[in-house]
Order: C-alpha cells, then structure tokens, then sequence
C-alpha cells in the first residue's frame, strides 16, 4: 500500500515538471476561434446599440411599454443568436490554445450574464406593463448596456492579442531564420 502511495506521489509531482503540451494540450492558437469571434463582432455591436437605447428610454418617461417590448425582443433574438455562438466556441475549446481557453471562458460567462440580465428585464417588463421605468427596470437596461460593451472589449481583446501573437512569432522566426 505504501509502495502505491509512493508511486502515485512521484508520478504527480513529475508531472508537474512536464510541459503541459506533452499532455496533449494544443500549443498553437486555432484559426476556427478567432475567425468565430470575428463573425460574431457585428451582432455584439447590433446589441450594444439596442441596449445603449434602451438605457437612453429609462432616463426619460418617452417610449411606450409597446416600444420597449418591441426591442428587447429584438435583442432577445440577437442575444439568443450570440448564445449560438458560444456553444461553437465551447465545441472548439478543447483544441484551442490555452490563452484562447481562458477567453473562451470569459467571453461565454458574459454572454450567459448577459442573456440572464435580458430575462430579467423581460420578466420585470412583464409584470409592469404600465410603468417600464420603476425600479429595478432601469437597473436591468444599465447592466445590459455594460455586459454587451465588456463582452466586445473582451472579444476584440482576444482578436488583438491573437494577431499580436502571430506578428511577434513571424519576426521570431525571420530572426532566426536569418541567423542561420
């Protein structure tokens, strides 16, 4: 039993010195995310415009509860389009590079945060079909407004950090290969 014990503690701590590319994990970054997150930029600033009016609705008693029921299921629709796209992200997680994961993670947490702010503020609106500015109606426009405005500084991030990444190996490799 010890001798059990004793192995299992070595092989765990040798695998801590092993790259983690040696467990299979993909190194190189992969295409297919980034081009995902290129396609999805315009229905995030579809998005972004819709929950930037919204909010401009709650400060000013104009907009009949008709209007704003009429956009945010414009944005329900687009929000639900976005979720789309995070399950394609997710489906590729597993063979993107590891920083490409870690934003994979972020960016579907936003959009989850984001598509259960939009119920809430669909279910509040519901209820107070006569007064779509009492509280915390407002609340729900605000927070939609900044989790669509972190989701896309959070993607275009991502979609810089990747092209900085691929500029920063190719003068690697010009280096190198002119040092041959």
């Amino acid at each position: 039993m010890r001798f059990r014990i004793a192995v299992a503690g070595a092989l765990f701590f040798a695998s801590g010195l092993v790259p983690a590319s040696s467990f299979g994990q993909p190194t190189d970054d992969n295409p297919s995310v980034t081009a995902q997150l290129e396609a999805v930029k315009p229905l995030v600033a579809k998005i972004k415009k819709d929950a930037t009016e919204m909010q401009s609705f709650s400060l000013v008693s104009g907009p009949s509860w008709n209007t704003h029921t009429a956009t945010l299921t414009r944005m329900k629709d687009d929000v639900n389009k976005l979720q789309e796209n995070t399950r394609g992200l997710q489906s590729h997680r597993t063979v993107a590079s590891p920083w490409q994961q870690d934003a994979i993670d972020r960016i579907t947490a936003l959009a989850n945060d984001l598509a259960m702010n939009m119920n809430s503020a669909i279910d509040h609106l519901n209820k107070n079909k006569t007064r779509p500015s009492s509280a915390p109606y407002p609340e729900y426009l605000k927070t939609n407004t900044r989790l669509v405005t972190a989701l896309g500084d959070e993607i275009n991030a991502t979609i810089d950090a990747g092209t900085a990444k691929a500029k920063e190996e190719a003068l690697s490799k010009q280096l190198d290969d002119s040092g041959k």
